[in-house]
């Protein structure tokens, strides 16, 4: 007998409910717009306050559904993290010993051997494409949610690109995911490449660079958001903010006795703000307000010209776990991806796939940019302070 539950002619609600918005398939943003579709308006997107407020009420087949199927798009949106290695010398082999890494397969099995309900459609295989580049790919299935009411088999992607460019003493990686599993496994391709390159005297660290929350100050953090929007010459254009989420720092200072802010004190955890330039905002505009919050996430509009090929993208930028559990914010990693990608002259299929890698290596290109320009200012305040 098929037991699954039928998300177009059944009601959830309660404790069914409940254990499905709480787990980390469902996003805080995600039930807190089904409140505001139902009428429901709340300042606080915490999953303590409004996972109560959503299982208390009846959510139709029709809102169920949409609410299912925002998450799995969410999902499996691409997503992308940048991190680097230092190499020890300018003529080391650093290709040769990843070249049969993953050629036993249960070597890429015991990358799934801690998450539930996961197998390989094809397993992490890795493409030489020249001797400055290598690709790993895979795919995986995700399937068995009954305890979470998602009874349905899904399939993600996961990728990660290594690259020498130029004569830099420096592996640059590039990692996307789409599902917080594949997420988790392209952190532990990652370590352990890392770590056999390490072992060899290949790479002068075991622990890639990473950008993570804790690389910065609070007032950094913002700095470094507010220069995303610039975009990179002839090819991303000075970009306009659409979202902004704002939290206040519970270990920051006291709030001062100052209108600008001071209405936030005991009654806003969290901000988002829709639809304004950056420097509009007086929070963003204004440095001396920069050590009371934190920016964790922040949507901005670019225009874009690759060639002949021209368009705007919505690109997103955030802070990410491979886990809501994560008790550390510190640990977080800088991650961007492009949600939605329009062109103003009619491309196929292909054309929009190599639009869509263009805009992801500019992109990438523009996050190093402009956290090199952070510790370079860094590294300039303390050689002055001396």
């Amino acid at each position: 007998m098929d037991n699954k539950f039928d998300i177009k002619s059944n009601i959830l609600s309660g404790s069914d409910l409940r254990i499905l918005l709480n787990s980390e398939h469902i996003s805080y943003g995600e039930i807190h717009n089904t409140l505001k579709r139902k009428g429901v308006f709340i300042g606080d997107s915490d999953k303590s306050i409004t996972v109560p407020l959503l299982s208390s009420t009846l959510l139709t087949p029709d809102q169920f559904s949409q609410l299912i199927e925002t998450s799995v798009n969410r999902e499996s949106v691409p997503k992308n993290k940048s991190l680097s290695h230092e190499l020890t010398a300018d003529g080391v082999d650093w290709i040769s010993p990843l070249r049969d890494i993953f050629d036993d397969q249960s070597s890429g099995n015991n990358l799934i051997l801690d998450i539930e309900n996961i197998e390989f459609i094809d397993h992490p295989d890795i493409v030489i494409e020249d001797n400055k580049k290598i690709q790993i790919k895979y795919k995986i299935n995700r399937k068995d949610y009954s305890k979470d009411w998602i009874e349905r088999d899904l399939s993600f992607s996961g990728e990660i690109t290594i690259e020498r460019i130029g004569n830099q003493l420096k592996l640059d990686f590039l990692t996307t995911h789409s599902s917080k599993e594949t997420e988790r496994i392209n952190k532990k391709i990652t370590s352990k490449i890392s770590k056999s390159l390490h072992s060899l005297k290949i790479v002068k660290s075991e622990n890639p660079n990473v950008i993570t929350f804790g690389s910065f100050d609070n007032d950094e953090r913002v700095r470094f958001f507010k220069r995303l929007t610039a975009g990179i010459p002839k090819y991303l254009f000075t970009g306009t903010v659409d979202n902004i989420e704002i939290n206040l720092d519970p270990k920051g200072p006291a709030i001062p006795n100052d209108p600008q802010i001071s209405w936030m004190k005991q009654t806003v955890k969290r901000i988002k703000i829709d639809g304004d330039r950056l420097n509009d905002i007086f929070l963003i505009s204004d440095d001396k307000y920069y050590i009371y919050f934190h920016i964790q996430k922040m949507e901005i509009e670019y225009l874009f010209s690759f060639g002949q090929n021209t368009g705007r993208c919505k690109v997103s930028f955030l802070f990410s776990t491979t886990s809501r559990k994560n008790d550390n914010p510190d640990d977080s990693e800088f991650t961007f991806y492009s949600s939605r990608m329009t062109t103003d002259n009619i491309v196929n299929t292909d054309a929009k796939k190599s639009i869509s890698k263009r805009i992801e290596s500019t992109l990438k290109e523009l996050v190093e940019l402009k956290y090199d320009e952070i510790l370079l200012e860094r590294k300039g305040s303390s050689t002055n302070t001396l």
